[in-house]
């Protein structure tokens, strides 16, 4: 991407930052607050589960509704659901937590597809694998700073405040918005893949968006792991929720390394790069279940495989958005967006499940497993790439 170009895409890069940090300052509070209102790490793990079905079939849903309604439009009710999460996550109601955390999946899973589509219609195609570093890292320093602000303003000022903030950020992600100009975008609607099972279909036959969905389902469950398992790993031990949640932004500031980790892809090769990410976090995470015992050492080995995971972010989604099909762009972000759903829903039911037998620990040995699985699998990458 040339210098004018990389001018021109910034501000919409930066509006990824303004549009995370809403989120972000409740990204350590949830966990905790669920954990304070159910009592254990397996009773989260089950609620976490619960609500996550909903979001598999909102990502799916979602682009047959943008069919009928402009992408303002989507992009407009999302950002109200996630505010109307906000109110609901903010009481001390198990009820109205656990709708508020279906809002709240409804209200990330929507919004990340109609941006998705945004940046496709935004960004040249030859120009996004340079464009996704710096998407990649304006979203992930607002997760590198959001964490540990939420519980620094709860615990200091009072537990309303994180809340206060995270209604300000989705007034200033609107005004951003409509600053961009990005409210004049729309899609081009085709007559193709109207059909939710044929889309699903369509998906699972390009063996390239296979091969997308899977590594970013593994890539994005470690990251839920390390999100909701690490603040509770801190509780048990001792460490406290402040240390929890600075652990959590601490890990995720190696944000900061993304684009050299886009560099790396581009002038050496994107499989490589991926290869070595997953292996990094899994080797790290199986180091962390061993020494689980000494909470000082493993969260700073917690910290080593974040930076293996956010090699991996270094890749945004460029092997889906090289692989899509522009005519089938809506539908195939549709499908290719339950990833997260995916991730959010088999993380939480898994170790729900294994905590019922087994110990915290047992979280970051069923990670490690996974993170090795997609190094295999990433072999599959195209050479070229």
């Amino acid at each position: 991407m040339t210098q004018a170009a990389t001018g021109r895409h910034l501000p919409l890069a930066g509006f990824f930052f303004v549009a995370t940090i809403a989120r972000a300052v409740l990204l350590s509070i949830l966990p905790l607050k669920a954990l304070a209102l159910l009592g254990s790490a397996q009773h989260v793990s089950v609620l976490f589960f619960a609500v996550s079905i909903f979001g598999i079939g909102i990502s799916l849903g979602v682009y047959s509704i943008l069919r009928h309604v402009s992408l303002y439009a989507g992009f407009l009710v999302s950002l109200l659901v996630m505010t109307v999460s906000i109110f609901l996550l903010s009481t001390e109601s198990l009820f109205a937590f656990s709708l508020g955390m279906v809002f709240h999946i409804f209200g990330i899973t929507a919004m990340e597809v109609i941006l998705n589509l945004y940046v496709m219609q935004r960004v040249p195609r030859g120009q996004l694998s340079q464009f996704e570093p710096w998407r990649m890292i304006a979203a992930v320093a607002a997760l590198s700073i959001g964490p540990w602000l939420g519980v620094y303003l709860q615990t200091s000022y009072g537990a309303w405040v994180p809340f206060v903030v995270a209604l300000f950020g989705s007034v200033m992600t609107l005004i951003y918005f409509r600053g961009l100009g990005l409210h004049h975008l729309d899609i081009r609607r085709h007559p193709v893949g109207s059909n939710l099972i044929k889309n699903i279909k369509r998906f699972l036959e390009q063996p390239r968006l296979r091969l997308a969905w899977i590594l970013t389902l593994a890539r994005s469950g470690w990251w839920q792991l390390f999100i909701i398992y690490t603040p509770i790993y801190a509780v048990h031990t001792g460490l406290g929720e402040l240390w929890g949640s600075a652990i959590v932004s601490i890990g995720s500031a190696w944000t900061l390394t993304v684009p050299f980790w886009g560099w790396v892809a581009r002038r050496y090769s994107l499989r490589l790069l991926m290869r070595t990410g997953f292996v990094m976090t899994s080797l790290a995470t199986t180091a962390v279940f061993a020494f689980a015992g000494s909470p000082s050492l493993a969260v700073t080995l917690l910290i080593l495989a974040a930076l293996g995971a956010t090699m991996l972010d270094g890749s945004g989604h460029v092997l889906f958005l090289r692989a899509v099909r522009p005519r089938e762009r809506t539908e195939m972000a549709g499908v290719y967006q339950t990833y997260r759903d995916t991730a959010n829903l088999a993380v939480p039911g898994i170790f729900a499940v294994l905590l019922k037998f087994f110990s915290l620990s047992v979280v970051f040995a069923g990670g490690a497993v996974w993170m090795m699985a997609a190094g295999v699998t990433s072999r599959h990458i195209p050479k070229r790439m």
